[in-house]
């Protein structure tokens, strides 16, 4: 029994002889050992044992904040009038992570205390001093600019980099305030006062333009109307040529009709003149004295009744033996009147070569 409660408080010293540190994040570590001094390696976050430490010192490491930091300081200067001012000026910095050992071996770990915050100071009041306290409104970014690099040049070589500068804020002396509220309030009122005369100026130029825009348009809309008028008179002319134009075009065209319709008459009457001529020139033409003489027959032979026979001709040059005398009772045949039927006298003619006609019941 006696030798495992020995062996248990054994086993209690070896473990708590055992130590740890741990780095965060956004921090570096630089290990320093009792026995051998500050070692160049940088440790990265995490758990680092630290060796054995029971009877013993097993060292330490050192820890170094790597993120960005920012200070504010307040810095009392003169401006370029040798007017006082209280200023609130904000830097921002971290250390070179590469030269941690650098800057624990020559600076140490205080080393804003001892480099960042005097020379941050020093720089400022300088740049200060070299302005005039009314260019701080005009010319903030400028002068942060001015003591940045300021501070860059100083420290350079201390292994802290600078990321930037502001001017966060500004105290003046009573008197200075006093003044520059009264020069402010003084431009406030100049800058009122020229924005009425100038309020003032552009209505009066609106109100200018706006009557030059209407009498234009009064004068654009009288000659728009003018022209209108003109272009109504000038179209209506224009249409009333028209109109007279197709008048005597539509007289025309009918006068050419009742010419056309005129000549075609007469045209006709020409011809149908001329076929009346043909029709009686063939109609003449087609009466020969056999046509005649047929003609006469047959009206001699509806004169004699049926049954008659009619005979005409010239007998005067017949051979007489053919006619011998007493033949025809009026005498001979020279002079003898026809007669149709046993008294019808047809009125014959005289003597002579006048014909002659006989008839006689068959």
């Amino acid at each position: 029994m006696l030798e495992k409660l020995l062996l248990i408080v054994i086993a209690l010293f070896l473990g708590s002889g055992c130590a740890y540190q741990t780095l965060e994040p956004g921090h570096r570590g630089l290990r320093f050992e009792a026995g051998g001094g500050l070692k160049h390696d940088v440790l990265q976050p995490g758990k680092h044992n630290l060796g054995w430490c029971f009877l013993r010192d097993c060292g330490r490491i050192e820890d170094f904040d790597v993120t960005y930091s920012t200070r504010r300081e307040q810095v009392h200067t003169t401006s370029q009038e040798g007017l006082g001012m209280e200023l609130t000026l904000a830097v921002i910095y971290r250390p070179i992570i590469s030269e941690l050992y650098e800057l624990d071996s020559e600076v140490g770990s205080n080393y804003y205390d001892e480099v960042v915050g005097p020379e941050f100071r020093s720089a400022a009041r300088g740049v200060f001093a070299v302005h005039s306290y009314t260019e701080l409104a005009v010319k903030n970014e400028k002068i942060e600019d001015e003591i940045e690099q300021e501070v860059r040049r100083r420290i350079k070589g201390k292994h802290v980099e600078i990321a930037s500068i502001t001017l966060e804020a500004i105290g003046y002396a009573p008197e200075i305030a006093n003044a520059v509220r009264a020069r402010l309030v003084g431009e406030q009122e100049a800058v009122r006062q020229k924005a009425a005369m100038e309020n003032e100026a552009l209505k009066q130029k609106l109100a200018l333009e706006q009557e030059t825009a209407r009498t234009q348009l009064k004068i654009q809309s009288s000659q728009a109307e003018s022209k209108l008028q003109a272009d109504l008179s000038l179209a209506q002319k224009k249409n009333e040529r028209a109109i007279a134009e197709e008048d005597a075009l539509l007289e025309k065209a009918k006068a050419a009709a009742t010419v056309a319709r005129a000549r075609a008459e007469a045209e006709s009457i020409t011809i149908l003149a001329k076929a009346h001529a043909e029709e009686n020139r063939a109609q003449t033409q087609a009466i020969s004295p056999l046509t005649v003489e047929m003609s006469a027959y047959e009206a001699l032979g509806k004169l004699g009744g049926t049954g008659t026979t009619i005979l005409l001709g010239d007998f005067s040059k017949a051979p007489q033996f053919l006619f011998p005398p007493g033949l025809f009772p009026y005498g001979g045949y020279g002079g003898a009147r026809p007669a149709i039927g046993p008294h019808a006298d047809l009125g014959g003619g005289g003597g002579g070569t006048g014909g002659a006609a006989a008839a006689a019941p068959k």
